[in-house]
């Protein structure tokens, strides 16, 4: 009963595509497993740009505080975007749509958009690294 009010909702295509879908159980189920391979595949590569831009983050922060001891997170990020841009395309090939549903290439939007790289993620990942934001809003090693 439940099946013929689904046919019912889903008209000609969707009836069909149900059918299928009931009579072909195993090929669904390599269709799923494909996608979830490709899902953790891309997951994997966005967990791989983000170490790689935390290690790029902390390098350039630590060259960039012996020069500019009262460097900003604004002015950190500033000079660390264009590297980062440069490079976030050699890092992976795809990552996961930012709904997750389906792979996209990887570019510097697209990374921003899962990643949130920003100033305030520069201070998080600067944290977790040893290097704080001080109360006069500058970068510094703590030690």
């Amino acid at each position: 009963m439940m099946e013929l009010y689904l046919k019912s909702l889903l008209g000609g295509w969707g009836s069909a595509i149900l059918d299928f879908m009931l009579d072909q159980p195993s090929v669904v189920a390599g269709l799923l497993l494909v996608w979830f391979a490709i899902f953790v595949a891309g997951r994997l590569q966005l967990r791989r740009i983000e170490q790689k831009s935390a290690e790029l983050v902390v390098t350039m922060a630590r060259e960039l505080l012996v020069t500019q001891p009262d460097l900003t997170p604004e002015g950190l990020y500033e000079q660390v975007y264009e590297p980062w841009r440069a490079r976030v395309s050699q890092w992976a090939l795809f990552i996961p749509h930012r709904l997750d549903l389906w792979p996209v290439p990887v570019t510097a939007k697209t990374v921003q958009q899962k990643l949130a790289f920003s100033p305030d993620w520069l201070v998080e990942v600067l944290r977790r690294h040893g290097l704080l934001l001080e109360k006069s809003e500058r970068v510094a090693h703590v030690k």
